[in-house]
């Protein structure tokens, strides 16, 4: 007999326990005779530990355990010896087999302890592309800063965003990924999307490409699909979720490319700021009544002006103290 429930023990082998439901089965596996003997059965029986990824997967088969027993043969020189050899074998093959699943599973999730955060900062005028643990991808737009743990936690994975980032997020449906903005949260399966939510703005957006998210709110959840932006205003809590025309555009930025459509000058200006790191003076206030379309992949900020005076009569003018000065011709 066992102190555990045979669902929680499948539910550590499987890598979907919790860390207090982990750390004891751990425990009942490597200090106790009958742990021991539960495990050398699983181990009999080649379980995996982990569900998602084949390439993760902990198996002994019975090739390896065949390797195993002939490692120790090997090492036994006086054959009066072989059968205290192969006693103590019995209880410590389950014991390295343990620790060794249970440091693996700490690789790649926390077990044990205080989760530990790294923490990025994506300056003005820069981009940053983040691989996280599990395959899944952060592209960050400037200024934008991006807080996760080390190792993901067994019942999610959860970042913390200021900014604005696209991610791909790897498929797992046991461990959702939940993108923390301010006093809300994006829920994730397994999707591509794109999330605007600069502190300094009232409004955040969020962008699905494809997959499924949920939205979640203080005061409600919202079910966003493809092809649909749920904007929401951090001041009244309202939210309002649209298909919008052309959804690919709003995350070209991760390509380095600038596209403004009927665009307020006001907002043209938070973009180049945040791209280039330079300041703008409005000098002439009439000169924020004009919108500007375009589309561009140039780097410098000298060309994109000298196509934006091409569209409107606003004037540009750089300084020499890393600003541009902004009035009618």
């Amino acid at each position: 007999m066992h102190p555990f429930e045979k669902e929680t023990i499948d539910k550590v082998i499987e890598g979907i326990a919790s860390k207090k439901e982990a750390r004891e089965v751990a425990m009942w596996f490597s200090e106790t005779v009958e742990g021991q003997a539960y495990l050398s059965h699983l181990l009999d029986c080649e379980a995996g530990v982990l569900d998602e990824n084949p390439n993760k997967y902990i198996t002994l088969s019975s090739v390896q355990s065949a390797n195993i027993l002939s490692e120790i043969n090997r090492q036994i020189r006086h054959k009066r010896m072989r059968k205290i050899y192969w006693q103590a074998a019995a209880v410590l093959i389950p014991v390295i087999m343990i620790l060794g699943i249970t440091f693996q599973l700490n690789n790649q999730v926390n077990l044990f302890g205080k989760t530990v955060y790294a923490e990025v900062y994506v300056p003005k005028g820069k981009q940053e592309h983040i691989v996280f643990q599990d395959g899944s991808e952060a592209y960050l737009n400037a200024d934008t800063r991006l807080r996760f743990p080390r190792k993901f936690g067994l019942s999610k994975r959860e970042i913390f965003l200021q900014g604005e980032g696209y991610f791909n997020i790897a498929s797992n449906k046991r461990r959702p990924f939940v993108v923390n903005i301010n006093n809300t949260n994006v829920t994730v399966l397994g999707t591509s999307f794109n999330v605007h939510a600069y502190q300094e703005e009232r409004e955040m957006k969020i962008l699905l490409d494809k997959g499924n998210i949920i939205f979640n709110t203080p005061c409600d959840s919202y079910q966003i699909l493809p092809g649909q932006q749920a904007v929401y205003d951090v001041l009244t809590g309202k939210c309002t979720i649209d298909y919008i025309d052309r959804p690919y555009e709003v995350s070209v930025w991760k390509d380095n490319i600038i596209l403004f459509h009927d665009t307020p000058l006001a907002d043209v200006i938070k973009v180049l700021n945040r791209k280039f790191n330079v300041d703008f003076n409005v000098q002439d206030p009439k000169a924020l009544t004009y919108t500007y379309t375009l589309t561009t992949n140039q780097t410098s900020l000298e060309n994109i002006i000298k196509e934006l005076q091409k569209i409107s009569p606003v004037k540009f003018s750089t300084t020499k103290f890393n600003s541009v000065n902004i009035y009618l011709k």
